[in-house]
């Protein structure tokens, strides 16, 4: 049995999540974390090569969560959202951020 799409409910929380970190300013860009290297405290999505769910066990900050990450040629940034419990959720977020960036 094939599984349909996420519940109207899960949508709707995984579009909450992406929007609190969208910023205003124009289409597409969210709040990061910064790393240690970058000092970007955001980007625009909508200029990212990939949007990926990762698991966050190499990271020590969350131990076995899950991040959506921004992909940029050679270049990753974790956005601002999660981190999250299950890959599931992450999906959905990953998901959404993408609606919440192209929704213009």
């Amino acid at each position: 049995m094939t599984r349909g799409g996420p519940a109207p409910e899960e949508m709707q929380w995984a579009l909450a999540e992406a929007s609190k970190e969208a910023l205003a300013v124009a289409p597409g860009w969210f709040r990061t974390w910064p790393t240690t290297e970058d000092k970007w405290s955001s980007v625009n999505v909508r200029a990212a090569t990939q949007v990926i769910v990762n698991h966050s066990r190499e990271d020590d900050r969350h131990p076995n969560s899950w991040t959506v990450r921004a992909v940029f040629g050679t270049h990753t940034v974790e956005l601002r959202l999660g981190p999250y419990d299950s890959k599931e959720q992450a999906i959905l977020v990953a998901h959404a951020v993408l609606s919440v960036a192209y929704k213009d």
